[in-house]
């Protein structure tokens, strides 16, 4: 099938790196695939290298007349058969600029806040032929805003081959905390610190490494300086060899305040690094409910210490939630991912050829 895809993130986020992977992955099965990325975002550049066709469109809100117009130039001279929106700014533009036409509009829904309730929202919410959801959670969110039920299939994100490290070896003291994730002010950087703060207090000899960048890394830095931490904070940023990272760590503390689906919870767990997330949104589904990681209920800084020296005083309970891990994350792959996909827009299409 020909289809036009359009992902608009500024940034190389969690949803960007799937959607790279899920397009490539397409254009494998003999798809015809074109992306539309932002002008001079890391996501074009990715693409690119992927051999993927990819065109690049003007920056701005996915209502700026700029980008429609340059979205509509690229549907007319495509002409899809299915549009694929992998971001909330490629969902609006798409269904602003009428670039789907009469061809379906699918749209790969990531997050767990509701649609807004007004007319433009309720139109562009309205527009997609089906969501592809990352978890029961964000599906059930979708649904509890009006979505109708039937237009709503999960398919998870996943991993690459190369984010499964089999045989790592035990990693030595300190405590190893690692955080993934970008600093925006959701991801609960500021809580790890705090946790390791406490934990260094009570005598624990514990580090934190922190990936990814963002607005808030400043603010997190004078706060590990505040805290007294400053020396056992590593503030990496973005780094490509996050599965590595991952394997030379204990714990992997991803104290968010909203999540639909946490990949970084199954990166951990494929790494044979321990997973340890908030219990919200999607999370519960990543760790099985926690029979293969943990979760805290609250993002107080004491349950966060409290739940890493559980697992720091319990090396038997560490040893079985690695390995349950393992291989939870086993059936999070790229390639069920593409499946599921694929699958989706087909039923998008009712059914016919590719």
């Amino acid at each position: 099938m020909r289809l036009l895809a359009l992902d608009l993130g500024p940034a190389m986020r969690g949803g960007q790196r799937q959607t790279a992977l899920v397009l490539a992955g397409l254009a494998s099965r003999g798809h015809a695939v074109r992306l539309l990325a932002r002008r001079g975002a890391p996501l074009a550049a990715a693409a690119r290298s992927a051999g993927l066709d990819t065109a690049e469109v003007p920056a701005g809100s996915e209502a700026s007349p700029a980008l429609l117009l340059a979205v509509a130039r690229e549907a007319r001279t495509f002409r899809p058969e299915i549009v694929y929106a992998g971001d909330a700014r490629g969902h609006g533009a798409a269904v602003f600029s009428r670039a789907a036409g009469d061809a379906p509009l699918v749209v790969h829904r990531r997050v767990i806040f509701p649609p807004g309730r007004g007319l433009l929202s309720r139109l562009k919410y309205g527009a997609a032929a089906l969501y592809l959801a990352v978890s029961g959670a964000v599906r059930e969110a979708l649904e509890r805003a009006g979505v109708p039920a039937e237009k709503v299939v999960v398919v998870p994100d996943g991993l690459p081959d190369e984010a499964f490290l089999e045989n790592t070896a035990p990693v030595p003291p300190p405590i190893r905390l690692v955080h993934a994730g970008a600093f925006d002010g959701r991801k609960g950087q500021n809580v790890v610190v705090d946790a390791l703060a406490r934990l260094v207090v009570g005598g624990i000899d514990a580090t934190a490494l922190f990936l990814g960048d963002g607005p808030r890394r400043e603010a997190a830095e004078a706060r590990a300086a505040a805290r007294g931490v400053a020396e056992r904070c590593l503030f990496a940023g973005h780094v490509e060899d996050v599965a590595t990272r991952l394997a030379a760590s204990h714990v992997l503390v991803l104290p968010s305040d909203s999540e639909g689906g946490p990949l970084a919870l199954v990166e951990a767990m494929a790494a044979g690094c321990l997973a340890v997330g908030h219990d919200v949104g999607g999370a519960s589904e990543m760790v099985r409910g926690g029979t293969a990681g943990v979760l805290v209920a609250t993002l107080d800084a004491r349950a966060w210490e409290q739940a890493v020296l559980a697992l720091h005083h319990d090396p038997d309970r560490r040893a079985r939630l690695i390995a349950a891990g393992r291989v939870a994350a086993r059936e999070r792959t790229i390639a069920r991912t593409v499946a599921g996909v694929e699958a989706g827009l087909k039923k998008a299409r009712g059914g016919s050829g590719t």
